[in-house]
């Protein structure tokens, strides 16, 4: 086995020990140490999950209207199709909000 091979293996199991370790360590402080609870969702928290969905299509609506016209209206469709996700979404929280136990 020459130099190279040797050195390219090394360095591949030290990336995956850093690597491994790490991610160990996030999962193990993500989990707060602990065993889940079996009722693993608050109903009285907000929806950070819809919330993060709701900015990222404001934002491609945004991109959307930055975008050059010329697109033999496909970018007019996106718009409308990104407008009725935006607008599934807000009904989605707002649902949700006033169902809490659906």
């Amino acid at each position: 086995m020459n130099i190279w091979k040797a050195s390219t293996l090394g360095l591949l199991a030290a990336l995956t020990i850093v690597v491994g370790k790490d991610g160990y360590s996030s999962a193990a402080a993500a989990s707060g140490g602990e065993r889940p609870h079996p009722v693993a969702f608050d109903w009285g928290m907000e929806q950070p999950h819809m919330q993060k969905a709701l900015d990222d299509l404001r934002a491609a609506r945004h991109s959307l209207e930055l975008a050059a016209e010329h697109k033999h209206g496909w970018r007019a469709a996106a718009l409308q199709h990104t407008d009725a996700a935006i607008q599934a979404t807000v009904d989605g929280m707002e649902y949700a909000r006033n169902h809490p136990h659906d």
